[in-house]
């Protein structure tokens, strides 16, 4: 071999590591900087561009049945809420906001629910509104901060023992479904929830990677056809960054808490089953409408009882905007079956 030859092969050799060496760190850094993102706290949305569907005129309840709690998940985080009381005792409503808004964007389904005679619980996730300024997890350790809620709603005087509904949406949603049993919890409304958090995590990834792809940069516009892998790729370094920086990890399956309900709350569900009402948009492009799917399947394959209410024109939480009376009937009959005599005389059919 000559020496030209050696010098050619040994500089080739030299490059691709540089380049291979230069693609690892970039993703490394990438990934670093979406677990910053991602566990950012207290960056909330733009408020004139996501509305959750609700109707931007209501009557809020009277503040004199209003009062601020501020209380504690099991790991210290400071919480706060509002409870809303009806006059006398009455199921409560914990409603679970999503992820990167406030219960200050719930403002409409707190009166919504009040005015059919609930008492309704509202509070900030950790890192959202008014709650503690720590790292969010978009699922997981948010599961204490509901857990928290709960044993507060439980404890108030006006809540009925045993008579109190869950109604999440999105991340509220999915944080509804990893949450073990309750033995107060009789329902649980989940509206958009995903299945698995880090496909959600995929998707936003693989848009930005494609927009870059769409510049006018060669070297992205080259990389276009490995993008699906790079996104792979950046997710299970984000899982290990978040993992060595948290100490737990960020991929929240809902979809398989089912299974996991069974060995964490097996008395609880000895006593009663907990239902669930599953409520999606077939055409929302956050969170598929194969995420509903998914969760359904699962719930059927461990007894889990399940109803769907799926509408076909909805986007991401937009089952309530596309129809509110039909969502309402909806959540209406499926509170009467398991409420039954406990269901208030203002939500009942006429």
């Amino acid at each position: 071999m000559t020496g030209s030859r050696r010098w050619a092969i040994g500089l080739a050799t030299g490059t691709a590591s540089l380049v291979g060496l230069t693609v690892t760190s970039g993703l490394a850094v990438l990934a670093q900087r979406f677990v910053n993102e991602f566990s950012r706290p207290h960056s909330p949305i733009d408020p004139t561009a996501f509305t959750w569907g609700m109707p931007q005129t209501f009557k809020e309840p009277p503040r004199t049945c209003l009062r601020s709690i501020v209380f504690r998940a099991s790991d210290g985080t400071l919480l706060r809420g509002d409870f809303w009381a009806q006059p006398q005792p009455a199921p409560t409503i914990v409603l679970c906001h999503g992820y990167r808004i406030a219960r200050s964007y719930l403002r409409a389904a707190v009166a919504q629910e009040f005015y059919s005679g609930y008492n309704v619980f509202c509070f900030d996730f950790r890192g959202h509104g008014d709650s503690d300024s720590v790292i969010t997890s978009g699922g997981n350790a948010e599961v204490r901060d509901l857990e928290a809620a709960l044993f507060v709603a439980g404890n108030q005087p006006e809540t009925l023992p045993g008579k109190i509904i869950i109604h999440g949406f999105s991340m509220g949603a999915a944080v509804a479904l990893l949450t073990p049993p309750h033995p107060d919890v009789v329902a649980i409304i989940a509206d958009s929830p995903y299945a698995r958090s880090d496909d959600i995590v995929y998707r936003l990834i693989r848009y930005q990677l494609l927009q870059l792809c769409n510049s006018k940069l060669i070297l992205f516009r080259l990389l276009y056809p490995l993008v699906p892998v790079i996104s792979w790729v950046m997710i299970m370094a984000s899982i290990i960054n978040f993992r060595l920086r948290f100490g737990f990890t960020y991929v929240a399956r809902p979809d398989m808490s089912f299974r996991r309900w069974k060995t964490r709350a097996g008395k609880v569900l000895a006593q009663h089953s907990i239902p669930i009402l599953l409520i999606h948009g077939v055409q929302d492009t956050l969170i598929p409408i194969e995420h509903a799917y998914q969760i359904a399947a699962e719930a059927r394959k461990h007894d889990v009882p399940l109803e769907t209410y799926f509408v076909e024109n909805a986007e991401h939480c937009g089952a309530y905007e596309c129809d509110a009376q039909a969502y309402n009937r909806v959540l209406r009959r499926f509170l009467m079956r398991y409420l039954g005599s406990d269901l208030p005389a203002s939500h009942r059919e006429d």
